[in-house]
């Protein structure tokens, strides 16, 4: 198999694996029909992640009241009482004081307090004096004392009012447990309880929300398979053409497996760790601004280090898909055929042309392995060397007493719940670049013309009334190094039945796939009646042929099935009786009922793949079944009698005499025995039309006709012409 042929679209590729937005806005737009669920999805994650912050949050209230001794509400009345003050306070000393950290605008700032002041309540210590400044009304004024000793003074301190955040915060301590000095447990218990309610309520989101969305991403990607389904079947015959049928399954089976995973991961991960990390940062940044300035210079490494492995990842992994569409087709090829390769103990060889294979495909599997492992080691690193850097400088604060051990360890845990999404998204870029490498490849093939446009609005065809008529046909298949029809001038009179003849190669088949419009010339016209078949429309051209091709093709599927090919009914439903009738009908005129009720089911029997549970001759007799049931005014017989019986060979022949009466036939004959009710003999050789007419005088006066009866297409009766 030629690895060229898998990697047919490498033209299409963008260069270096930078990010192919056409194809990711294209990917886009296959879930957009699912908009509703995937919104709905979205909002639960959203919802998850509000709510795993909250998770984070109640942290910090569990370490005040485990290592303050001002405990939950002894910090609440600090901060609300500095608030209102526009003051950073310390915690109250055991001396039942607090030092002023910072002063911005405020009360504090008109009562010309000042930093480094200590304060303390006029008629009790700290703890009373910050529980009367938080819980006080506005314009109300509360007497502290400043600088206790020689130089204390007094001042009236006028608390300014909460804002709404603020009030929600009193209005929340205002449920817990009041005396935190005598009943921690009790409080610590509310604070829990809150925790796990939020835990379980964030993960029930998750859980609906990764189902809403998967189920809108599997929904588009069924649509996908549609879309490659009815475009796959429409191309015409020469994108095939050289073209290996395993390239085709990798892009059904393997590329949209990368584009599922790469959706999935845009509308789960993608968006729900960002809004994880943007309200843990939020939440960090009503803690401690500072620890931002840590984001400032840890993101754009992230960022950087995501896009380069990115674009590695991208072109392995197109590399990894054509590796798979070379390991499908060799495998294929060897299950097919392993008959023959049994018969030349050939096991050996396909087993090192399968590991030849496969070792190309492990080459760029261990390579995005490397990329895909060095992404979360990198971030990992990235996020030690960061918290440790903040550790150090928070660390310092506590130690000069500018911060609480308590806030030192609610950071630590914020920050380490910030770096959690960070390194769930380190693979989210890789994916969607493995997706769009996916996408390269199905969009090609779904880009490409097909069949159905070149023949819209076409001429409407019935049966053959006059003749079919071949005038100066030249066709070459694609890379191919001649042509395989050249100047074919031919005509075929209705009702007539004609024997093509000719060594292999000579473009017999050829021939009738055109007619089939299977291939359209490169140079020259075929008319039927008069109407050129580009011109036709294409549906009511192969109405007017029925076709038994050379390999006898059966479907997987009952006998029923096969012989009513294309008329059966949608979905898989039961036949009605008149259609059942019609098929016995044409079995029993092809001869081939007798075998069909001898298989255990009958007309309703699984045949196996391909037909492999019937001889040559059976499945010959059920395609000209298949024939006589379409009932085409123009039949097309390519004969493979080479791998049957007599017994069988003699029923086809008198199937196929009886079915071509008063049909025009068209017979690629391989056998004297086939031609011998022919009217009109053509002898084809290197792609042209050397001779044509009777038996007899072809047979007179054509030495290479005189030849092929003599030996390839002699039946074992003799050499010479019989007289037909």
């Amino acid at each position: 198999m030629d690895p060229l042929l898998i990697a047919a679209d490498d033209t299409q590729r963008a260069p270096g694996g930078r990010f192919r937005t056409h194809e990711f806005v294209r990917i886009l737009s296959l879930a957009w029909p699912f908009h509703r669920k995937l919104a709905a999805g979205i909002l639960l994650s959203i919802a998850f992640a509000a709510l795993q912050t909250v998770g984070i949050g109640v942290v910090f209230p569990v370490f005040t009241i485990l290592l303050e001794p001002e405990g939950l509400h002894g910090w609440a009345h600090r901060a609300l009482a500095g608030h209102r003050l526009g003051v950073e306070f310390s915690p109250p000393s055991p001396r039942g004081t607090v030092r002023i950290l910072k002063l911005h605008s405020g009360p504090g700032e008109a009562a010309r307090l000042q930093a480094g002041d200590i304060l303390t309540g006029a008629d009790g210590g700290a703890a009373e004096f910050l529980r009367g400044m938080a819980e006080g009304e506005a314009g109300a004024t509360i007497t502290a004392l400043v600088n206790p000793g020689p130089e204390q003074r007094l001042v009236e301190l006028a608390p300014a009012p909460l804002e709404r955040h603020f009030r929600a915060l009193r209005w929340a301590m205002s449920r817990l447990p009041s005396d935190v000095s005598q009943d921690r447990i009790r409080t610590l218990l509310y604070v829990l309880a809150a925790l796990v309610l939020a835990a379980v309520s964030g993960n029930v989101c998750r859980y609906f929300g990764e189902v809403l969305i998967a189920k809108a991403i599997l929904s588009a990607l069924m649509v996908l398979r549609e879309r490659l389904y009815e475009r796959t079947l429409r191309l015409p015959m020469r994108f095939f053409a050289g073209q290996p049928t395993a390239d085709i399954v990798t892009r059904f089976v393997q590329d949209i497996q990368e584009i599922q995973r790469g959706l999935i991961t845009l509308f789960g991960r993608a968006i729900r760790e960002p809004l994880r990390a943007v309200f843990v940062l939020v939440w960090a940044f009503f803690l401690d601004w500072r620890v931002t300035l840590t984001m400032a210079v840890v993101g754009p490494l992230a960022v950087a280090v995501f896009w380069t492995v990115g674009r590695s990842v991208k072109k392995a992994n197109h590399r990894l898909l054509q590796a798979y569409g070379a390991m499908i087709g060799a495998l294929t090829a060897s299950l097919h055929n392993l008959r023959v390769v049994k018969a030349y103990t050939a096991e050996a060889y396909e087993e090192q042309r399968l590991n030849a294979v496969d070792l190309r495909m492990f080459k760029q599997q261990a390579r995005i392995a490397m990329l895909d492992a060095f992404v979360g080691p990198m971030m990992e690193t990235l996020g030690v060397l960061a918290g440790s850097l903040v550790t150090v400088w928070f660390a310092n604060l506590v130690l000069r007493q500018e911060m609480t051990p308590s806030l030192f360890m609610t950071l630590g845990v914020t920050l380490s719940a910030l770096f959690d999404p960070l390194r769930k998204l380190s693979d989210v870029y890789v994916r969607i670049q493995r997706s769009t490498a996916g996408a390269e490849r199905i969009f090609q093939v779904i880009d490409q013309p097909v069949e159905r446009p070149l023949s819209a609005g076409g001429t409407e065809l019935g049966a053959l009334g006059r003749s079919i008529q071949y005038l100066h046909v030249t066709f070459t298949y694609p890379g191919a190094a001649g042509p395989a029809l050249s100047d074919i001038n031919l005509e075929i009179r209705r009702g007539e039945t004609l024997a093509l003849v000719g060594p292999n190669g000579c473009g017999k088949t050829t021939l009738v796939s055109m007619l089939l419009r299977l291939f359209d010339p490169d140079v020259g016209q075929i008319l039927y009646d008069g109407v050129d078949l580009r011109q036709a429309a294409l549906p009511s051209l192969r109405r007017q042929i029925g076709l038994v091709s050379q390999e006898a093709v059966v479907f997987g599927g009952t006998p029923l099935e096969n012989i009513a090919y294309g008329s059966m009914p949608p979905e898989g439903g039961p036949p009605d009786e008149a259609l059942r009738q019609r098929v016995e009908q044409a079995a029993r005129r092809a001869y081939a009922d007798e075998f069909i009720r001898g298989i255990p089911g009958g007309y309703d029997a699984n045949l196996g793949e391909r037909g492999t549970t019937l001889s040559g001759g059976q499945r010959q007799r059920l395609a000209i079944a298949r024939a006589i049931f379409r009932d085409a005014p123009i039949l097309v017989f390519d004969e493979a009698t080479s791998q049957i019986d007599s017994e069988s060979e003699l029923k086809i022949q008198t199937a196929l005499t009886e079915f071509a009466r008063g049909r025009t036939t068209i017979i690629i004959a391989h056998r004297l025995s086939t031609i011998q009710f022919a009217q009109r003999v053509v002898v084809m050789d290197a792609g042209r039309v050397v001779d044509s007419g009777g038996h007899r005088e072809v047979y007179d006066r054509c030495a290479l006709y005189r030849t092929l009866c003599d030996t390839q297409l002699a039946d074992g009766a003799g050499s010479g012409a019989p007289s037909l």
